[in-house]
């Protein structure tokens, strides 16, 4: 499963196209963050080290530093992605009861929730860090900082749905709810920031 971190970006998404259940939407919003993350590092190592940013460049340095283990972050949730939904995948074949009843479904199922419930938040904090870095970025390098914005605001609606998918399986209802009450509002926060982070893009753009 790792294997699918060395494709070339060809390969990669040739099997993403391919009749094979993985990768799928779990894994794709996964790459979606590690783009957004790495995008945005490469926004401000063109900013650190600049004597226009001196003053800000210890808020610069830690920024940096947060996209770049969040990139390491998305990858690893890449590869847990596949490896939950190829376990939670075989289990969904068993006829219903013999499924249930099997001590492997419920840590299959709540693990092919939490990946991407973690890559959502993860993505919230990338745009969160986008947002408050852009008055503090390179101005030539502030229109790539805006689509790292945009990428990490969709894998935060796209890990949203991949969550949700498989809420109705989970037998208890009241931890159903909570969850989607937790998504609700990660989708909700991001939705905010992204607002504001395309209304400063544009302005800069204009």
């Amino acid at each position: 499963m790792s294997d699918f971190l060395n494709l070339s970006v060809r390969e990669f998404l040739g099997a993403t196209a391919a009749k094979q259940p993985t990768p799928g939407g779990g894994s794709v919003a996964a790459l979606c963050g590690a783009l957004a993350a790495s995008l945005a590092a490469m926004a401000l190592e063109y900013t650190v080290g600049k004597k226009a940013y001196a003053a800000v460049e210890g808020e610069n340095r830690k920024t940096l530093a947060g996209f770049v283990t969040a990139s390491v972050m998305f990858q690893e949730l890449l590869v847990e992605d596949i490896a939950a939904y190829e376990a939670l995948s075989a289990l969904l074949k068993l006829p219903p009861q013999e499924r249930e009843g099997n001590p492997q479904f419920l840590p299959a199922l709540v693990a092919a929730i939490r990946v991407p419930q973690t890559a959502a938040g993860l993505a919230l904090n990338v745009l969160q860090a986008c947002v408050d870095g852009f008055p503090r970025t390179n101005k030539f390098l502030l229109s790539d900082l805006g689509v790292a914005a945009a990428y990490a605001h969709a894998t935060v609606h796209a890990s949203d749905l991949m969550v949700r998918v498989n809420l109705p399986l989970l037998p208890n209802e009241a931890e159903a709810a909570g969850v989607r009450a937790a998504m609700e509002d990660l989708v909700g926060k991001a939705d905010g920031l992204y607002q504001d982070m395309r209304a400063r893009s544009l302005a800069d753009l204009a």
